[in-house]
């Protein structure tokens, strides 16, 4: 008989334990639940905040730097970039500067005859010893103060080793400056 009883609490005490668990399962489920229905409205206001922090993200080059930036890059007028009308963004005009100077075959003096009418900064890297190990020029080709394209230098030849420009911070990025390189000392 005490073998029975035994049994049948640990069947009690068992099935007490599934739906107890069942229970916190099921408030788990509920408030994740409300929190997912949110999850579009926050993202889209995370993005207009991006967009409203880092123009560049989703507006347009406008008509007096893409002009001005055909001009120096010598594009042709029937090039896409130089259409009269034609919505040039940050992601076009990166791939357009790469494929004028084409990395590890451009040297720094044909980009600074280049690009001579635009505002740059030079920004070093220096060991502990002061000794230069590393050199970028940032420049502004844009009217977004914040979008920077920058030109890595080999120290020894003067070759561009590496073109990139201005990242905007993803969900998981820190904070980044609203103004870079030329920018940072215009009020």
């Amino acid at each position: 008989m005490s073998r029975l009883f035994y049994s049948k609490s640990r069947a009690i005490l068992a099935g007490g334990k599934v739906r107890s668990m069942f229970c916190s399962l099921l408030c788990v489920i509920c408030l994740a639940g409300c929190s997912l229905a949110q999850i579009p409205d926050n993202i889209r206001r995370y993005e207009t905040r991006q967009a409203a922090r880092y123009p560049w993200t989703v507006e347009a080059i406008d008509a007096e730097h893409k002009v001005r930036l055909c001009q120096a890059l010598q594009l042709g007028t029937n090039a896409p970039f130089c259409q009269a009308g034609a919505r040039v963004t940050t992601t076009e005009l990166m791939q357009v500067v790469k494929q004028r100077f084409p990395v590890n075959r451009t040297t720094y003096p044909d980009v600074a005859t280049a690009l001579q009418d635009f505002p740059v900064a030079v920004e070093e890297s220096k060991s502990p010893t002061g000794t230069v190990t590393g050199r970028r020029y940032a420049y502004l080709l844009t009217q977004f103060r914040g979008f920077c394209t920058y030109f890595n230098v080999n120290l020894n030849t003067q070759i561009i080793d590496r073109i990139y420009n201005t990242q905007a911070p993803g969900l998981s990025d820190g904070p980044i400056p609203e103004v870079c390189g030329p920018a940072l000392g215009q009020p």
